[in-house]
């Protein structure tokens, strides 16, 4: 028996098969080629977790989807940096609820449902792989820097294992992810060239890479610091920037060094100065005023601070030394001799022509001459051992100018012959340095009973003889006038 339809029916029926069709061509055009990898999710494909740490580059970089990139980051990438994954236990992501619980999840709202899983540092190339993860939602938190000066960690992160490719619709089952970290780095250096003695300026250049900045990590705070030997004395300190950006004191920064720590700090609106990729350089002179102890090396260092971290620099030295000049006589030394005065020059060629002699700190008093006291000592309280801090020796030049009352110069410390020394600090802050000196030569003397005797005696008699001969005429004389 068959079953008449009315028109109405029959418009109903043609509507339903109508957006059955085109129902099916919408979802139809959405399927890919391979229909592996699209639908439902594959509960029995494994899942892994590849982290790529590298350096913040100057740029924002690209949004990443998941995916493994064809060509890496030009940043460097980071060895030794660590992660840490826990597993979120209260969210199953084998049900349609589990992944309606995923949007606007965020780190701290998970805090309370986590269960570790593994914590693993970077290898080669700043490359960690968690392999063999159960599907899951697993948050990622950096736990440790390595030996990398990170300034800003990155941000904990969430991630599903598999992950929706929002390009294609497919399931990322591998997942790649390109966490950045904001790197500092701080360096000293020290230029001592200028300086020869106590009072004389050395000077120190501090480098601070400023961290390149993100929309999650902004810098709050640059602070660069230094803690002086207190054998050092502050005399200044001046900020640049690399970029050539012109910074003032005190709007841009300000320096404090009150307390023996040199200070600089910049302000919100030094901050706003700094370029991508900046570096601050930092010119501070001290003046080395007084050695103490048992050694004449003087160390220094820097330490910078962004945001909550700090990094501090290699360690800087300048070297030098004490040197005792005993002015004794050359037969018995036991004999000090007062009142010689020396000089000390830089060359031999000036030490010779006596040019350019060098303003030394002698007993207490800087002068270009040293003269030896009551005790036969002239003590230099410090002279610069090496160049910049280095095993690099410097040679002196010790001319004696004056000697004692009643001696003469040494020819082992004159301008003829000056005697070079150098100045240890390493080890022992004194070099000793003993200069003779001879009793200016008597006049010649005669020997008793010898020919000057005789000669005296010959011109003794001579005398006696011609008084006889006065006298025997003027006796004759007298007889004659008497006849």
């Amino acid at each position: 028996m068959s079953t008449a339809r009315t028109p109405f029916k029959r418009r109903i029926t043609a509507g339903i098969g109508i957006a059955a069709l085109a129902t099916s061509a919408l979802f139809g055009s959405m399927l890919p080629a391979n229909a592996a990898d699209v639908g439902n999710i594959n509960a029995d494909t494994p899942t892994s977790l590849t982290i790529h740490k590298h350096a913040q580059p100057a740029g924002p970089g690209a949004e990443h989807n998941g995916t493994e990139l064809e060509t890496a980051p030009d940043s460097a990438g980071l060895v030794g940096v660590t992660f840490k994954i826990e597993k979120v236990t209260n969210i199953d992501l084998a049900s349609s609820e589990g992944w309606a619980a995923t949007v606007g999840l965020t780190p701290e709202g998970v805090k309370d449902s986590l269960e570790f899983v593994d914590e693993a540092p970077t290898g080669a190339g700043g490359i960690l792989t968690f392999d063999g993860l159960q599907q899951a939602v697993y948050l990622v938190t950096e736990t440790g820097a390595g030996d990398n000066n990170v300034a800003f960690a990155a941000k904990p992160f969430l991630v599903t294992l598999p992950l929706p490719n929002k390009e294609d619709n497919t399931w990322i089952y591998d997942v790649h992810v390109y966490p950045k970290n904001s790197l500092a780095s701080i360096t000293k250096d020290v230029n001592d060239s200028a300086a020869t003695s106590l009072g004389d300026t050395v000077n120190w250049k501090i480098a601070a890479k400023v961290p390149n900045k993100s929309a999650d990590a902004p810098l709050t705070k640059f602070e660069i610091t230094d803690q002086l030997d207190p054998r050092l004395t502050f005399q200044n300190a001046t900020a640049t920037l690399a970029s050539g950006t012109a910074i003032v004191e005190p709007t841009d920064y300000t320096v404090d060094a009150s307390s023996g720590t040199v200070k600089v700090v910049f302000t919100a609106e030094g901050l706003a100065k700094f370029a991508t990729d900046e570096t601050v350089n930092v010119a501070l002179a001290t003046t080395v005023t007084t050695l103490t102890g048992d050694s004449g090396i003087i160390t220094n260092n820097a330490t910078v601070f962004t945001n909550e971290n700090s990094f501090t620099s290699d360690t800087a030295q300048t070297n030098w030394g004490k040197v005792i000049i005993r002015k004794t006589d050359s037969v018995d030394q036991t004999k000090n001799l007062k009142g010689a005065e020396f000089q000390i020059y830089a060359t031999e060629a000036d030490a010779k022509a006596g040019n350019n002699a060098l303003s030394v700190t002698s007993n207490g008093v800087k002068s270009a001459v040293a003269t030896s006291g009551e005790n036969g000592i002239v003590t230099i309280d410090g002279l610069r051992a090496t160049v910049n801090g280095t095993d690099e020796a410097i040679t002196y030049w010790l001319v004696e100018t004056k000697a004692p009352t009643g001696y003469t110069i040494s020819t082992d410390a004159s301008k003829t012959k000056p005697q070079s020394f150098t100045v240890d600090s390493a080890i022992d802050t004194t070099v000793d340095i003993t200069i003779k000196n001879a009793q200016t030569p008597p006049f010649m003397l005669p020997l008793t009973g010898g020919s000057g005797t005789a000669m005296f005696m010959m011109v003794g008699l001579g005398i006696l003889a011609v008084a006889g001969g006065v006298a025997m005429r003027k006796r004759s004389t007298r007889r004659t006038s008497q006849a």
